[in-house]
């Protein structure tokens, strides 16, 4: 941040803002075109209200005048219908008194509903002249005296209409309000680094800040403060990672700062959006404080919450160091919340003092290897130098053109750079044990004094140097690059794996294409309305999209119900679908048991109208040819029910109708947990009787073949006259019929106990698992359904289109497969089919041509990029690679137009003519690209 801010077009940034009103910044105005009044705008009369006497105030403090003229002049300049004469003049003139530093007195604002703001009107005073001022921000004079003592003059007089448009917006409140939201992101850096600073006083762990408890942070701010404190104390012989069990109030700083952070954050961007909003109407304008009020109220809960914190460890701190208390008024109002800011602002420096006292000691008690502070005279004076030598050059600034200014302020911020990087690695040099940013931010505190201005965004300022300080170490640990790493729930996949899973989509595709299939794809994102309530208990796994303004979207849950969306928006009629894409849950990452945040799934669906579970046995043989295709995997099994049944058995043992889903999600832990586990959910959970549980084991605990379950079922008459019970009975006979006329039968088990968890499905139900050795190690690895009430939630006219699928985990599968490629001779990386060497010198380009010529006839070729390589080290890179093939090119060879083809793995060597290198690969057998290589 420069010592200059150009008020114009582009947005003002709260940091300039707050460096105009806080720190002394020059201000300078975007030329301006004038255009008068039209002149009916101009002849317009609008009564204003009177400007009562501000008798003995309250009055706005002179950085608080500051801020409120400065909003002025930002609201006139973004006002594109102010732009006469009278209005630019008056815009000088007020960017002269910002300049001079003579600021009119005006009334502090209130955030109750008014119809003009006080210190609007008592600004039109000013620009006659009339009222006090403070000159130098020490000096109460009057107005008139003051300006005559600046050497300026006063504007001509502005028109009515102007006059009362002047008027407009927040005024003063939005000026404070704007002050306090500026201070308070100043505040958060600087808490985060004192906060650290105190935890090395006091030798508390790092414990609780470290990666491991980042899944217990939910918020942002929560994990931004976590991830500071360890940069912070990262290396620190102080804060040493142990057992103990810190004091709350030190274990609990990311609970303190973190939603502060989120608070303010979010209070910036409606305060500076508010702040920038253009004008659009001339005269009076009504305004409501609620948007204000309300940003208030949430900025004071925040900055209490770092008040609150500092006062919490100062407390923990010894007697002798501990910062001496500071009052603070816990209702919010402008003038409350400010002083607030000013309040936490001086707590954090005693604060800080009081850790550095207590860490000096500490060091010297350890000998004459402690940090040695740097003298403060000295200090102080290469301070008060810096100070007046930018001080001169801002006056050469103001001369300047835009390009030499940039170019001046782009040396200064250089060297400023260089200035705390030097300090920076002087306090590591001499500080004994202290951690790598906390050793930094002493330096800078010791060559500052301490100076901890919140409201200071220049480079030279603790809050900019803390945010730097936090992007360079958040990237560095104990001054090594920290390791990049996966987001959590995610994972990163090598050639080798590549290779592996190529050619597993590819037999996954081979069936489904046998089966009719065609492919279809969605958008990975969603409009957020299209998924949400599909998905019963597992919505919460749902990702949001941030919204970025218009719609609301969200990332897929599974590839079901976008082909349900597309069906309804598309109609194509019956079709057999598959799509083989990623989908995202917000889920608890299990990587061992295949369960990702991010991961593919093939899905298999047919939609339309068939004759009646035609489709449903189809679709399960499919999932089975697929499963067939990798015999790695083991034996397997497919669990089947029909969502009819389920139903049937909880209305028959008198679940009530409004507990049916969340019964259903209980009786679905049954393949991981024993029945009393389940029981003790459903009473003491969800609040189902006793005696309708027990009634339920005797339905759900009945598993066996199909046809020996079926029959019995049926003898016992265990349904009764149950209607929808015997409609699901009807269709699964008929099931069995087709999947054993498909050879298929001896794969299922008839499970009543399976209760799958989405909500749209409607009939048949079924799961994959594997039954061998590996059976604990993963779920379920395909799972699907039918669901014919999906599309039509998505249809104008509520047309449904019967659906059935199958939906195949293929990291589980991937996952497997790649531990037993590993075991059986490793993961092999692609290789290319043929080297092109050299015997002769001056031959890289021939070589091209033939890979050229390779690589039309889809041969994967390639050569050792080397203009002049030795024909051994050529022949090493073949073998090493594991190339089958290589093609030799040397001088005897081109004059006769021929090439020598060399099969590494036999030894065999042709020369033949170079019109028949394509031909004589392919008699070997070589692989194209064309069509994919099996191991």
């Amino acid at each position: 941040m420069s010592n200059r801010v150009t008020v114009g077009s582009k947005k003002l940034s709260l940091e300039e803002f707050s460096s105009v009103a806080f720190v002394g910044a020059k201000v300078a105005l975007e030329p301006l075109a004038v255009v008068d009044l039209h002149k009916d705008d101009a002849a317009r009369v609008v009564a204003l209200p009177s400007a009562s006497s501000p008798g003995d105030g309250p009055f706005l403090s002179p950085a608080l005048g500051r801020a409120f003229v400065l909003s002025r002049v930002n609201f006139i300049v973004k006002h594109t219908l102010l732009r006469s004469n009278a209005i630019l003049e008056t815009l000088d003139f007020l960017v002269a008194l910002l300049n001079a530093d003579l600021i009119p007195q005006f009334p502090a604002p209130t955030t109750k509903l008014v119809d003009v703001d006080a210190a609007s009107i008592a600004l039109l005073d000013a620009l006659k002249g009339h009222g006090k001022a403070t000159l130098k921000s020490k000096n109460v004079v009057s107005l008139s005296d003051g300006i005559a003592s600046v050497g300026l003059s006063l504007p001509v007089a502005l028109s009515s209409i102007e006059q009362a448009t002047l008027t407009q917006g927040g005024g003063s409140l939005q000026a404070v309000v704007a002050s306090i939201v500026s201070g308070a992101k100043g505040l958060t850096p600087i808490a985060d680094a004192v906060a650290a600073l105190t935890c090395e006083a006091l030798k508390a762990s790092p414990s609780p800040f470290q990666e491991s408890h980042d899944s217990t942070r939910p918020h942002r701010g929560m994990l931004t403060v976590a991830t500071h404190l360890r940069v912070m104390l990262d290396n620190s012989k102080y804060a040493v990672a142990s057992d103990k069990v810190e004091s709350l109030v030190i274990r609990s700083i990311p609970q303190y700062h973190g939603p502060a952070r989120d608070a303010i954050a979010a209070a910036a961007k409606v305060v500076e959006t508010d702040l920038n909003a253009t004008g659009s109407a001339l005269g009076l304008s009504s305004f409501h404080p609620e948007l204000l009020k309300q940003s208030l109220l949430s900025l004071h809960s925040a900055v209490e919450a770092l008040f609150d914190g500092s006062r919490g460890r100062v407390a923990l701190l010894p007697t002798s160091s501990a910062a001496s208390a500071v009052a603070v008024e816990s209702l919010a109002s402008p003038a409350a919340t400010f002083a607030l800011v000013e309040a936490t602002t001086t707590q954090l420096t005693g604060e800080v003092r009081a850790a550095k006292s207590i860490l000096a000691a500490q060091e010297a008690s350890q000998g004459g290897g402690g940090a040695k502070d740097v003298d403060s005279a000295k200090a102080a004076e290469v301070a008060a130098k810096q100070a007046a030598a930018e001080a001169k050059e801002d006056e050469a600034l103001a001369a300047m053109s835009e390009a030499q200014r940039a170019k001046v302020l782009e040396k200064r911020r250089l060297k400023a750079d260089k200035l705390k990087e030097k300090a920076a690695k002087k306090a590591a040099k001499d500080s004994l044990g202290a951690g790598v940013g906390s050793s930094a931010f002493r330096a800078f505190l010791t060559a500052s004094q301490d100076y901890l201005n919140p409201f200071d965004f220049r480079v030279q300022g603790a809050v900019v140097f803390l945010e730097d300080l936090f992007a360079k170490l958040s990237g560095l640990s104990g001054g090594e690059k920290r390791r990049p790493k996966v987001a959590k729930g995610a994972q990163d996949f090598l050639p080798p794996q590549m290779h592996l899973r190529e050619q597993i989509f590819h037999k996954v595709r081979a069936v489904f294409k046998r089966h009719g299939g065609v492919e279809i794809e969605t958008p990975v994102f969603e409009l957020k309305e299209t998924l949400t309530g599909k998905y019963g208990e597992d919505s919460k796994l749902i990702y949001d999209l941030a919204d970025q303004g218009g719609e609301l979207l969200a990332l897929r849950y599974d590839l079901t119900v976008p082909f349900a969306r597309f069906m309804a928006l598309h109609n194509p009629g019956n079709m057999k679908r598959y799509a083989i894409a990623r989908v995202y849950r917000r889920d608890n990452p299990q990587i061992a048991r295949g369960r990702f945040r991010e991961f593919y799934q093939c899905d298999f669906d047919i939609a339309g109208v068939y004759p009646t579970m035609l489709a449903d046995a189809e679709v399960i043989s499919i999932g089975i040819e697929v499963l067939q295709q990798f015999p790695e995997l083991g034996p397997f099994k497919i669990k089947l029910s029909h969502r009819k049944l389920l139903d049937a058995i909880l209305e028959l043992c008198g679940v009530p109708a409004d507990k049916l889903r969340t019964t259903c999600s209980a009786i679905d832990k049954l393949d991981k947990e024993p029945w009393d586990v389940v029981r003790a959910e459903m009473v003491d959970e969800k609040d189902i009787a006793p005696d309708v549980a027990d009634r339920i084991q005797g339905f759900v605990t009945q598993v066996g073949s199909p046809k020996t379950l079926y029959a019995q079922l049926i003898a016992d008459k265990r349904f009764g006259d149950h209607p929808a019970a015997a409609e699901a009975m009807k269709e699964l006979g008929l099931l069995w019929s087709y999947l054993e006329a498909m050879g298929v039968l001896d794969y299922v088990s008839f499970d009543l106990s399976l209760a799958r968890g989405l909500d749209y499905y409607t009939g048949l139900i079924y799961e994959f698992v594997l039954t061998g050795e590996s059976a604990t190690q993963v779920g379920s690895i395909a799972a699907g359904g039918r669901y014919d009430n999906l599309v039509g939630m998505f249809s104008a006219t509520n047309a449904q289109i019967p659906c059935i699928g199958v939906s195949l985990g293929i990291e589980r599968i991937f996952g497997m497969l790649q531990k037993h490629a590993e075991q059986r001779d490793g993961l092999r990386t692609p290789v290319s089919q043929v080297l092109v060497t050299q015997t002769s010198a001056g031959l890289l380009v021939p070589r091209l041509e033939v890979c050229q010529q390779l690589w039309a006839a889809h041969i994967a070729a390639e050569i050792l990029p080397s203009e002049n390589p030795k024909f051994v080290k050529q022949l090493q890179h073949a073998l090493d690679a594991g190339i089958p093939y290589i093609v030799v090119l040397g001088e005897d060879e081109r004059a006769n137009h021929q090439v020598k083809v060399k099969v590494l793995a036999t030894k065999e060597e042709v020369t033949i003519d170079e019109k028949d290198l394509v031909q004589t690969l392919h008699s070997f057998g070589v692989a194209t690209t064309n069509v994919v290589r099996w191991d």
